[in-house]
């Protein structure tokens, strides 16, 4: 019995350092002039192209004729929407925010009618080691030190989908790696360095500040290659975007399938039993834990059960296998009315 609490409780708490879900892939905030029809339908189309550039892959995105039907249509792509005042104006033409929430089954339609790819909402983290040029002084980034530098990083990242991890820069951390070592034509020191986090991907770069804009310099280490660019004196908020623009580029040609195939490997899977929200993201983690699923979302409750769907990157039947042998979970046979998969909670 022991043996067997403490397999299940190893199970639950298996995190993978390098991975992590994405939220609100299907989300975006614009800004828009007023909230009249032509304003808001405008202020759509531009969420929605900030969405489908999230999640979509291949050249020309929007460029593709499935594509620039949709965005003519915009709003048949929307879950709901709302307003926040940008400013203390109170008139209906004031500038706001406009927060836009898109339904992510309606967008997979439409990329399974293009010859586009989708990356999944589950991404390998991005260790990113950053040095600071201000005034001729060069220091290693650290959002505690560089406020405003983290502000911009983080809105980038979340503009991109881009999951940024960045170095502890602890004591030890701190000796042993310097700007120079982030800067050098010869990274094997911080590649060294680097290990400790498990990454698959390393961005290492230096953004200088000029008077009125940042000139930035960024390598890329990511599936056996270095990328290498530099990018002109621009805004802060612009530089990091485009260089986040370019990750992007590179990990969603490597990491996107097919909308297609990534349709055909979802699994709907329906648990009785859990009790509360501990148990609940015990089980989220658990279903996580497992080689062939790379992505756990929950939909609802219904009738009882907890309804989870998950990205396979395996069979089914493998699935079914790791699910009966983890002692964590026992069928109860298949859903008569959409077939899904019927499980019930066997500890908490």
């Amino acid at each position: 019995m022991l043996i067997r609490f403490l397999l299940i409780c190893s199970l639950f708490f298996t995190q993978w350092v390098s991975a992590v879900e994405i939220k609100g892939l299907f989300e975006a905030e614009v800004i828009t002039r007023s909230q009249s029809r032509d304003d808001r339908n405008a202020a759509l189309r531009e969420a929605l192209v900030i969405v489908l550039n999230r999640v979509m892959a291949g050249a020309d995105i929007m460029q593709d004729p499935t594509v620039l039907t949709a965005l003519n249509n915009a709003a048949a792509y929307v879950d709901q929407y709302q307003y926040a005042l940008v400013s203390d104006g109170k008139e209906a033409n004031s500038p706001r925010t406009m927060r836009v929430m898109f339904n992510e089954e309606t967008l997979m339609e439409l990329m399974r009618s293009s010859q586009l790819s989708i990356w999944n909402e589950v991404r390998d983290e991005v260790l990113l080691w950053l040095v600071v040029e201000r005034f001729g002084k060069k220091e290693i980034f650290e959002p505690e030190q560089h406020v405003d530098i983290n502000t911009a990083l983080q809105a980038a990242a979340k503009l991109k989908g881009i999951p940024i991890l960045l170095p502890l820069m602890d004591l030890e951390e701190k000796q042993r790696v310097r700007a120079k070592d982030i800067l050098s034509a010869y990274p094997e020191h911080l590649l060294t360095a680097s290990e400790r986090y498990d990454v698959s991907a390393i961005l290492s770069g230096k953004i200088v500040q000029r008077r009125s804009c940042w000139r930035s310099e960024w390598t890329l280490n990511f599936n056996s290659k270095i990328e290498q660019w530099t990018l002109p004196c621009t805004q802060l908020k612009q530089t990091l975007a485009d260089a986040l623009q370019h990750v992007y580029t590179q990990l969603s040609a490597f990491y996107a399938v097919n909308a297609d195939q990534a349709q055909a490997d979802r699994q709907v899977l329906k648990i009785a039993g859990i009790r509360g929200m501990t148990a609940e993201t015990n089980i989220k983690q658990y279903l996580r834990s497992l080689p062939m699923v790379s992505s756990v979302k929950w939909l609802k409750v219904e009738q009882g059960k907890h309804v989870f769907q998950l990205q396979l990157s395996g069979t089914k039947a493998a699935l079914q296998e790791q699910l009966d042998l983890g002692l964590v979970l026992r069928k109860k046979g298949r859903d008569a009315q959409d077939a899904s998969l019927l499980y019930e909670v066997i500890v908490q």
